[in-house]
């Protein structure tokens, strides 16, 4: 009967499949480096390296950051690949405790993987991305050797069920918006919609940069280019007087996925040197891909740092915000 180990690695090979695999920005078609290896391969020296020296190790860096980064989007898929890849060093031990102590193979096994996670959720903040995985295998290891003298079950499984359940739109946590008008306060939801859309594009008018926008919008209108939005999200935002319900879109999906530290360190109000020293010690408020001796930093999380709402937003509302901020100079498309 498979245990947790084996739903664990079955499970990341259904996501994967025979693609390449990127750690670095999690989209091999943006990722700078042009050559990445297929996820057993990957596996085979993710493993090595933890092994050899995980806190000195790149790749881990990056997987921990890619691990986190992925947790903010409410997508746990790096999570669940980094288990998979400290899993092989709990296989031997989890069957020598079984053996020596005549507990439960599954059980133990079950106990130093949701202690794993418990050490995963307990080092967001303060622990160097380095550290991680060698922190998550010593608490592993304890609670096995602990479950195998006390020979009575202390953990449960509840913890990894969430690898396994449908995935939930986060759609709640990211309508929000900063005004002198409270969006949330609004009962009519497909008013509170239109104006969200409206204030994104008067604030794009504002910042003079509405040139590029309409460009955005000439590509999702074509179909060169789609939003983020799921479908099923789609159809619960549908208004009647909207011109297509396919034209709705994050507002992060104008934005870049990903800049330089520089940047974004720039729009913290802090240096690039110490952006680099909040890193080393562990202290950013938030995770950074790491590609070769350079870090990325993922607008989203960027984002949700600096408190900018990614609304969910329509390219009728926005143009129509950034024409009303234009003062009225020109009519905006989609809108009749």
């Amino acid at each position: 009967m498979p245990d947790i180990f084996d739903q664990i690695e079955w499970s990341v090979r259904k996501i994967f499949g025979e693609g390449p695999v990127c750690v670095h920005v999690g989209n091999v078609d943006e990722c700078e480096i042009k050559r990445h290896p297929t996820y057993p391969k990957f596996r085979a020296e993710a493993v090595r390296a933890g092994v050899r020296s995980a806190p000195s190790s790149r790749l881990w860096e990056s997987m921990i950051a890619r691990g986190r980064l992925c947790d903010m989007d409410g997508d746990y898929t790096w999570r669940l690949v980094i288990l998979d890849c400290i899993v092989p060093c709990f296989r031997t031990l989890s069957a020598s405790i079984s053996r020596d102590f005549r507990v439960e193979r599954e059980e133990v096994r079950s106990a130093m993987t949701a202690t794993a996670l418990e050490v995963w959720a307990d080092t967001v903040m303060g622990v160097p991305p380095r550290h991680v995985r060698d922190r998550m295998v010593k608490a592993a290891f304890d609670v096995a050797f602990r479950r195998g003298r006390a020979a009575v079950s202390e953990h449960s499984t509840d913890d990894i069920d969430l690898f396994f359940q449908p995935e939930v739109s986060a759609q709640g946590s990211v309508l929000r918006a900063l005004s002198i008008i409270n969006v949330d306060d609004i009962r009519d939801a497909d008013v509170a919609e239109k104006i969200r859309g409206e204030r994104f594009g008067a604030l794009l008018q504002t910042w003079d940069c509405f040139d590029a926008v309409r460009g955005f919008h000439d590509e999702l209108r074509s179909g060169r280019r789609t939003g983020s939005i799921s479908q099923v999200v789609k159809q619960r935002l549908t208004r009647s007087w909207i011109s297509n319900p396919n034209l709705y879109y994050y507002a992060s999906d104008f934005y870049p996925s990903y800049i330089g530290l520089q940047e974004a360190a720039g729009v913290m109000g802090i240096t690039e040197s110490a952006a680099r020293r909040l890193i080393k010690e562990g202290e950013l408020p938030f995770p950074v891909a790491r590609v070769g001796r350079s870090y990325k930093v993922s607008v989203k999380a960027l984002m949700h740092f600096m408190r900018m709402p990614d609304a969910i937003v329509h390219v009728d509302d926005v143009e129509n915000g950034a024409f009303h901020a234009g003062g009225g100079a020109g009519r905006p498309r989609g809108l009749g």
